[in-house]
């Protein structure tokens, strides 16, 4: 069977969600200037005009707590992760041998 294209329906009639973005990737774009300016989106004009003020002023700290979690995300995909992916190495090969199915679904829902 082929996967529906883009825009295309499920096969129960529902519209297919767009992939969800990596934390990563949310994180590096949170980044932006223009991210930020648009946190005041949707508020009456006047009280946009000064949110957008007071973002404007905590930007530098803003910048500076999301490399903060860069740092510690990477630090954990460095550190943490590679661990675990050795500890659980066992249940994902028992796993592949005795259920194929259960195991290929799995790596699919990533």
């Amino acid at each position: 069977m082929t996967e529906p294209a883009s825009g295309a329906e499920a096969e129960d009639g529902e519209p297919l969600a767009a992939p969800k973005p990596s934390t990563w990737r949310t994180l590096v774009n949170a980044l932006s200037p223009k991210t930020v300016w648009a946190m005041a989106d949707g508020y009456p004009v006047v009280l946009k005009q000064f949110i957008q003020f007071c973002l404007i002023i905590i930007y530098p700290g803003w910048v500076l707590g999301i490399l903060g979690c860069l740092a510690v995300y990477g630090l954990f995909y460095v550190t943490v992760y590679p661990v675990l992916w050795v500890l659980f190495w066992p249940m994902r090969a028992w796993m592949k041998k005795n259920r194929p199915e259960e195991y290929a679904q799995s790596q699919r829902k990533k």
